[in-house]
């Protein structure tokens, strides 16, 4: 709190319109002229700050509820510290962006693992379980074209954007307890509230932990808005973007034995069309001409796509699960800071 207390009694004041002809908006900090053509390279370590979620599905053809699932799974990201940073370069108004970022291992909240047997609404089994990240990588590039809508003032710059991203991500989940609903004399399965299911862990039988990876590529294309102030030493970006394609692949094992050697083994192959969106923010403020301090947040949400769901056959390999469709969603917000080092 100290250091946020004077990080805004320093930048405050200088917010403050001053006194005098403002300065031309192509020149650099210190009053130094920007070349007509000239070439731009930075770096910028990052630590961000995560909260989201990754869903998976499992689908059947015939089921008969409103979501049309049979077994959802909310991994949940909470408490997900990322670091890591970018390196971009500009020339004339194309600009480049690479970013990588990783996280650390540790708790991230919990699994809720929940299923629809009887195929209906009446949500049959529910488990709860500590959820693990286990590694978490995501490597990006964007590329952009600034311009100018206004030639009277340049403090303002509009760019279309296009990017692609690859993220994977690997948990793993340990059970608390579970509720799993008891299958009557007519084949149904009561709900997992009802006084008549069975908990676990109980002094018979416990209930086994899940692992799952997901592997996804990414492709945006969007826009932002850029506005300078302050003699052009303070920066403000929004943007926005779709994502017209992304390809999702998952692995999925569910545990049949405490030493996690012998499990039932699955793949997901999704393609995901126009479900993802993606939205951000900047703010940076020059200390001098080589050091800039920002604050920057995204988030993103991918709507629920189905795809195509395998089983693994210990005599015949993977074979196509038919009937069974599996699914992802997700959303993620992330804040974070970063310190920019303009190189030339």
């Amino acid at each position: 709190m100290r250091l946020m207390a004077l990080f805004l009694a320093v930048v405050l004041p200088l917010l403050v319109p001053q006194p005098g002809t403002a300065r031309d908006s192509t020149a650099k900090k210190g009053d130094k002229p920007r070349k007509e053509h000239e070439f731009h390279l930075f770096i910028e370590p990052e630590a961000y700050y995560l909260y989201g979620e990754e869903d998976e599905y499992v689908f059947l053809d015939d089921t008969k509820n409103s979501e049309g699932t049979l077994s959802k799974l909310e991994w949940q990201e909470r408490d997900v510290k990322l670091y890591g940073g970018k390196i971009g370069g500009s020339f004339d108004s194309f600009g480049l962006e690479f970013q990588i970022h990783s996280a650390i291992r540790g708790d991230s909240g919990e699994m809720y693992d929940s299923d629809w047997v009887n195929l209906d609404d009446v949500k049959t089994h529910y488990s709860v379980n500590n959820n693990e990240l286990d590694s978490f990588f995501r490597l990006g590039v964007m590329a952009y074209f600034d311009f100018h809508p206004f030639s009277s003032f340049r403090g303002i710059s509009l760019a279309p954007t296009a990017e692609f991203a690859y993220k994977n991500i690997l948990f793993s989940s340990t059970n608390i307890e579970g509720w799993y609903g008891v299958q009557g004399k007519d084949g149904i399965y009561s709900s997992w509230d009802s006084p008549s299911a069975i908990h676990y862990p109980n002094k018979k039988s416990i209930l086994l932990g899940v692992d799952y990876e997901k592997i996804v590529f990414y492709t945006f294309i969007g826009g932002q808005a850029k506005l300078d102030l302050v003699n052009g030493r303070l920066h403000l970006t929004v943007g926005g973007a779709v994502s017209p394609y992304s390809y999702a692949k998952t692995e999925d094992k569910h545990f049949a034995n405490n030493d996690r050697t012998n499990y039932e083994y699955y793949r997901d192959f999704i393609n995901i069309v126009f479900k993802t969106f993606k939205g951000n923010f900047s703010t940076f403020f020059d200390i001098n001409d080589i050091i800039s301090l920002g604050l920057n947040g995204t988030g993103q949400i991918g709507r629920t796509s189905q795809g195509i769901m395998t089983k693994l056959n210990p005599e015949k390999g993977w074979r196509r699960y038919e009937g069974n469709w599996g699914g992802v969603s997700e959303y993620g917000f992330q804040i974070g800071a970063g310190i920019r080092i303009n190189i030339f």
